[in-house]
């Protein structure tokens, strides 16, 4: 018995943003998210001095890797629906998501490093630690609200 598989053949480039930064961000996230286990693992069960020293707050790997696990998630999903669908997310936007996903759980990395990162009691200092949850917000409202106007 012979059986063929049919592949899609992707195009995907660094210099063309296009539909398919959406799968290769996912994959980049999750490698990272896998990496960010493995830490924390070592850490709590393995009992590794020197990378508790690097990261002293491990719950906030553990956070970062959950949120990781999660943004590919959706970038996978997004992306699926957005085929299914026939919508192209403009350019702007797939550049926009891509970073918001990489950058936002990015904070979580950067408390298990060094807890009061983010903590601010200045206005300023409060803004601009939310706004680094603006382009991952833009980024999937804009795909949801394409995904709604198509199916609506």
């Amino acid at each position: 018995m012979n059986a063929s598989i049919e592949t899609t053949q992707l195009s995907f480039s660094f210099s063309t943003i296009s539909m398919e930064w959406l799968l290769a961000t996912a994959a980049f996230v999750m490698l990272l998210s896998l990496a960010l286990a493995w830490v924390a693992t070592l850490i709590i069960y393995g009992r590794v001095k020197s990378l508790k020293k690097v990261f002293p707050a491990t719950q906030n790997l553990i956070r970062a890797h959950i949120d990781y696990l999660m943004m590919s998630t959706l970038l996978i999903a997004f992306y699926f629906a957005c085929e299914h669908l026939s919508i192209a997310l403009p350019s702007a936007v797939i550049a926009i998501l891509c970073f918001g996903v990489i950058y936002n759980p990015f904070g979580f990395i950067l408390k298990a490093i060094d807890p009061k990162t983010g903590q601010s009691d200045t206005l300023a200092g409060k803004i601009l630690v939310c706004s680094g949850f603006l382009p991952a917000t833009i980024g999937f409202g804009y795909a949801s609200y394409a995904i709604l106007a198509t199916l609506i």
